[in-house]
């Protein structure tokens, strides 16, 4: 979601040709079908193109950046010789092998700007883990083999703490640990969840506290303990409480009827718990946090939260 409040010079204008001023890479289409699915609201409530603006009204765009023009660039929110961490906004992907626009890419451009950046000593960004196009949140990169070999061990050995917060079709237990088996298939595109072993699972444990609840929804707290493709939203998917917006594995059928379009995930923390007595100990302890989530207009007409909580 992106929003903004209405200054005082605007005031009377027509919304749509308010919009399109703002964010002049909105394509007029794209902001008619938005304004046609009651992805635009003002002061909290549905809105129409012809409505005229007041000053101080609040308007709300639930769709990802990328599909409003926003510039994509991920904010920087911590580096140093080791380490680069970004906040990737929904509609970015973490990387990209046909020259899209990518965060590999913005990081590897912010090291050479830098001077840090050298591919003949392997001074590159390496991504540790990768988020979908509309997941939004933390991505973690490690600027030389040694730092990223260190990052993906401590992500194995359950020592990268992440959270991630999303809505989820039903009503979440107050707090639980979800234990199953998890396969990939073979072009790892997808998994499959299991209640027991099959030859290639693993085990896998996501742990999940409920924040809200809705009418038909839960806001919850994710941490994947276990690492494995996928494993937020067919995890949660198999427990009963799929993703809202998720297609792949989540309901088809109520996304549609929601106008839930993009999956509702955010990747909203990270805790440092690699302990001491090696090169990296300086990060043990830190805990970083990603700025906001990107959740289609029907998390908040659920009640989960409210627009100026963006």
């Amino acid at each position: 979601m992106v929003s903004f409040s209405v200054n005082k010079e605007h005031t009377d204008m027509l919304l749509f040709a308010l919009i399109e001023q703002t964010y002049p890479d909105f394509n007029v289409k794209d902001i008619a079908r938005a304004f046609k699915a009651g992805d635009i609201w003002r002061n909290g409530e549905s809105a129409y193109d012809d409505d005229d603006v007041s000053e101080g009204d609040e308007v709300s765009i639930f769709l990802p950046d990328d599909v409003v023009g926003i510039d994509l660039t991920p904010s920087l929110v911590y580096q140093d010789e080791n380490f680069v961490i970004v906040d990737k906004p929904a509609g970015l992907l973490s990387f990209s092998d046909g020259g899209l626009p990518n965060a590999v890419d913005m990081v590897e451009e912010h090291m050479k700007q830098q001077g840090e950046y050298s591919l003949g000593a392997l001074m590159v960004p390496y991504l540790v883990y990768p988020l979908d196009k509309y997941v939004s949140g933390l991505l973690l990169l490690a600027k030389h083999e040694e730092a990223y070999l260190f990052l993906v061990e401590a992500l194995s050995q359950r020592r990268l703490i992440r959270h991630y917060i999303c809505p989820v079709f039903g009503l979440a237990e107050e707090s639980e640990e979800l234990m199953a088996y998890h396969i990939t298939d073979k072009s790892r595109r997808s998994v499959k969840i299991l209640d027991s072993f099959k030859k290639l699972a693993k085990p896998i444990v996501t742990r999940v506290r409920r924040i809200a609840s809705g009418q038909i929804m839960s806001l919850v707290e994710v941490r994947p303990v276990t690492k494995a493709l996928h494993q937020v939203r067919a995890h949660m998917a198999y427990a009963g409480l799929p993703v809202v917006g998720d297609n792949n594995y989540g309901d088809r059928r109520a996304n549609k009827k929601l106008g839930a379009d993009h999956i509702a995930l955010w990747l909203e923390s990270v805790t440092f718990e690699v302990g001491t007595h090696h090169t990296f100990q300086y990060i043990n302890g830190r805990h970083f946090e990603s700025n906001k989530p990107c959740y289609p207009r029907c998390v908040y007409e659920d009640g989960l939260l409210d627009t100026d909580e963006e």
